[in-house]
């Protein structure tokens, strides 16, 4: 992630959360809360005007053992370091969605 990335936690109800340093910090704060497993998957990555999006889903283990799924909605920005997450935005998947994010 960029040091400057925007996390838009909003759909869990977590508001919005700007900087690398902020983001490590909410969830440090959040012990036990932080799932066990997490996995990417059918990312799907496009172009347009020099911006780079990229769409994934999310699929989390719990530490209780329930599962969780979100899409990832994300612009991301070459740095010096490679291509790196400038804004986040999670999209929950809630138990009434019939087509999904």
């Amino acid at each position: 992630m960029t040091d400057d990335v925007t996390y838009d936690l909003t759909d869990l109800g977590l508001g919005i959360v700007r900087g690398r340093v902020a983001l490590a910090e909410m969830f440090d704060a959040r012990p036990g809360n932080q799932p066990v497993g997490h996995h990417v998957t059918n990312v799907i990555i496009t172009e347009a005007q020099g911006t780079v999006r990229v769409r994934s889903k999310g699929l989390a283990v719990t530490p209780k053992g329930t599962i969780g799924t979100v899409t990832y909605d994300d612009e991301v920005r070459r740095t010096a370091a490679g291509w790196r997450i400038a804004h986040r935005r999670v999209i929950a998947r809630k138990a009434d969605d019939r087509d999904g994010a």
